[in-house]
């Protein structure tokens, strides 16, 4: 036994195998206290440090290997976007709440972009599935990863792993834990990240994708008494990667004829379609790609996060615990999306986020309860400057004899403020019957502003031309000095000059209710109704009318999942299973809308109702001593009910919305994006001793993902192929666990597959995962 923050938990491996062959128990915080996985009536995947190391998870999206039903997709912008079950939110606009919330030791990752340094020097790692806007925010109508860190250690430790595979990859962690002093701890846990690149240019010998990420995370743990605890910490990470540049499959041309309405200079549209049709395509090739000469597309991107947390038990029963967060983010990075050497859709980034969390708890428990209370309290500023390179595009020489469009930037700011108030109880009716409720009240207020502007010529003629146009004005009336906003107001067609501004407003009570029922200490059945809500958000985009900053409301899930966790075979096997139905109401998407200055472009909407229903099946099992067993799998299916509809800015008239292809029509009935039906992984590992001091091992880790598509409707150009992937390990250890070598491979059947394929701009380009990759890792730890 260990204490943890002023608990008292056991220090056990998942999936371990004892002597005698069985699986060892597993305690999770899925409930913000210590519990056996199996007495959790909820969806659980949970996965140990050692785990993690051995699946060669890097960074958050890795844990598709471990939870099946987690689908990892590279947004547009190439941060990092999660669904669980179906739901999630694809938007890359700094600021914008994700529906998978990301923890470390509960404390949240408000961002997407600040899970980077989330896997280092972990105990264990918890994939929550269905809502958790009671206990984890109100931004978790998809589920929550909670990552637990190692914490310091009353005794001198310190250890050590070093890896090298293909791309000249160099990965180093090393961490030194132990006490201070009688009462103080601390603990040190350091990593990076070095490699050359992996893209290789079409149509040149350029190179791209060199990895330079650094993290580090220090920890101290005061035991002020025998009953309080504080734990400080600062964590953080630099990434000074390049980032990945997209592969172009096909053409989609925003003006396929210069002939087509509001083309105001034929010849300079010709010449750029023309362009298009001549671009080297990246075929089905994992390093092949393209992208703009002479531009630097490196990151220059850092966070940096302080934690205080404190436990004090008022008594035997009631414990008191505080958790105050500060987090620094900063983002300056520069990419291509459009996979092509033309500048369609080039990317400059430049943000910043300034987080701040609290949170204010009381637990306590009786002889047949478990009860807390909390109050949660956050507040994110967000600063964001996004310019777009959109020169050589079909739909930007629109001002008769030019100047033409070539860049646009829109800056946007929000301040965003929660609060929460939450409560649940678990009450004891019988020894074998535990009823669950919860609820929680959550406020939330989102200030915005945006500017689309630039000192761009072709940008401000442009849309004083047009807004002359619509007013009926003499060219020329309308003047736009360099930098005022230039989006044109939706109803009187004024250019807008100064910032757009709105304020978000919302607030929802979150619920769940359940039953637990122990049949025996083996075999545990439960069922659990649940609503959770993700509030609105705006959107960063160029926006040609001010009604495209108009946000997206609050998004909500109400899921039914009942099921079973069942211990068999004298604890050689597991065997988990769960049935879900959900009613998704006000799915927020990435949508777009037809415009009156670039034909179409992104907004974000509402899609009003959608149902998603499957079921899971996770099984482990150890049929000898050393051999471990685990396969688990989700089959999800997913339904538009009621499609969103727009006002057409230039009729009045209510339309059908448009997908990702800028197809129009009623898309009831389709699959919701990046939603495999079947997602499988499966991890096998054996363990053996070869003399009385060491040890063999060898294991392998299969992931299935069906087919999926990016948008709605399944059009072929935005299909996600199904695919399979293969890693393998193999290695010798000491049996006293100091050090262990080894070999490994990962992807290692070279499968080629992509985690996202959209439409930008006049092109259909693809982010491809990386080819086969192999090496050697070395650890060692200092006992």
């Amino acid at each position: 036994m260990r204490k943890i923050l002023g608990v008292e938990v056991a220090v056990m491996l998942f999936p371990a195998v004892l002597q005698a062959g069985q699986i060892e128990e597993v305690v999770v915080t899925a409930q913000k206290r210590a519990q056996s996985i199996n007495d959790v009536g909820l969806s659980v995947s949970a996965a140990t440090g050692e785990q993690i190391a051995d699946a060669g998870i890097s960074d958050t999206g890795d844990l598709v290997k471990v939870s099946p039903g987690l689908v990892f997709t590279a947004s547009q912008n190439g941060t990092p976007l999660f669904s669980l079950r179906g739901v999630g939110f694809n938007d890359y606009t700094l600021g914008a709440s994700p529906a998978v919330s990301v923890y470390v030791d509960e404390v949240p990752l408000a961002y997407g972009a600040f899970t980077k340094g989330a896997t280092l020097d972990l105990e264990r790692v918890e994939v929550l599935k269905g809502p958790q806007g009671l206990l984890f925010g109100q931004n978790s109508t998809g589920g929550a990863i909670n990552y637990i860190a190692a914490k310091p250690t009353t005794e001198l430790e310190a250890g050590g792993r070093l890896s090298y595979g293909r791309f000249n990859k160099l990965e180093t962690e090393a961490y030194v834990s132990g006490p201070l002093s009688d009462t103080v701890a601390g603990r040190i846990a350091l990593a990076t990240t070095q490699a050359d690149e992996w893209q290789k240019s079409v149509a040149s010998n350029r190179e791209l994708g060199v990895e330079d990420l650094f993290k580090g995370r220090a920890q101290l743990q005061f035991d002020l008494s025998d009953r309080t605890t504080v734990l400080a910490g600062v964590n953080g990470w630099a990434d000074k990667s390049d980032t990945q540049a997209a592969q172009l499959q096909d053409v989609q041309l925003q003006y396929s004829s210069p002939s087509e309405p509001l083309i105001s200079d034929v010849a300079a549209t010709q010449s750029r379609i023309d362009a298009f049709y001549v671009q080297p395509n990246a075929a089905n090739n994992a390093r092949s790609a393209e992208w703009d000469e002479g531009r630097d597309l490196s990151r220059n991107d850092d966070f940096t996060q302080f934690t205080l947390r404190l436990d004090h038990e008022l008594n035997d029963a009631l414990t008191f615990t505080s958790i105050t967060a500060y987090s620094e983010y900063r983002e300056d990075y520069s990419m291509d999306r459009d996979g092509t050497l033309l500048q369609n859709m080039g990317i400059d980034s430049e943000g910043s986020v300034d987080s701040f969390t609290q949170e204010l708890r009381l637990s306590g428990n009786t002889d047949n309860s478990q009860w807390l209370v909390g109050l949660n309290y956050a507040t994110n500023d967000v600063v964001s400057d996004e310019t777009v390179l959109v020169g050589d595009s079909t739909n930007v020489a629109l001002n008769p004899g030019g100047p033409f469009i070539q860049q646009s930037t829109t800056s946007i700011t929000q301040d965003i403020e929660d609060v929460g108030i939450f409560a649940n109880l678990e009450y004891d009716l019988s020894e074998q019957l535990t009823v669950l409720a919860g609820v929680r009240f959550t406020q939330s207020k989102n200030d915005f502003t945006s500017c689309s502007h630039n000192a761009d010529p072709g940008l401000n003629a442009t849309f004083a031309f047009f807004s002359d146009a619509l007013k009926g004005q003499a060219p020329g009336t309308t003047v736009i000095v360099p930098d005022e906003c230039v989006s044109l107001d939706a109803v009187t067609a004024d250019v807008s000059r100064t910032p757009y501004q709105d304020t978000l407003d919302e607030d929802n009570v979150s619920w769940r209710f359940g039953l637990n029922y122990r049949v025996d200490e083996d075999l545990l059945l439960y069922t659990l109704a649940s609503k959770g809500y993700k509030t609105g958000s705006y959107p960063i985009l160029p926006a040609s009318t001010t009604s495209q900053f108009e946000p997206v409301t609050q998004e909500s899930v109400q899921a039914l999942e009942a099921g079973f966790k069942w211990t068999l075979a004298d604890r050689k096997a597991q065997l988990n299973s769960a049935i879900f139905y959900y009613q998704y109401d006000d799915k927020q998407v990435r949508g777009s809308v037809k415009d009156p200055v670039y034909n179409q472009l992104d907004r974000l909407v509402n899609v009003p109702e959608s149902t998603i229903q499957g079921f899971e099946v996770e099984l482990t099992y150890t049929p000898i001593d050393g051999l471990m067993l685990r396969a688990s799998g989700t089959y999800v299916d997913t339904e538009v009910n009621e499609w969103y509809t727009f006002v057409n800015p230039t009729t009045g008239q209510d339309e059908d919305g448009l997908n990702g292809v800028r197809e129009q029509g009623d898309f009831a009935g389709s699959e919701l994006p990046f939603t495999p039906d079947f997602h499988f992984v499966a991890d096998a590992d054996y363990r053996l001793p070869i003399s009385s001091t060491l040890g063999a091992f060898v294991g392998a880790n299969l992931m299935y993902n069906s087919e999926a598509n990016s948008t709605f409707g399944a059009p072929d150009k935005t299909r996600v192929n199904s695919f399979t992937t293969l890693d393998l390990r193999a290695g010798i250890e000491s049996l006293d666990g100091v050090w262990s070598a080894t070999v490994w491979g990962r992807n290692v059947t070279d499968e080629y597959y992509w985690s996202n394929q959209f439409v930008t701009q006049d092109v259909v380009v693809r982010y491809a995962a990386k080819p086969v990759t192999y090496g050697i890792s070395f650890a060692y730890n200092f006992m």
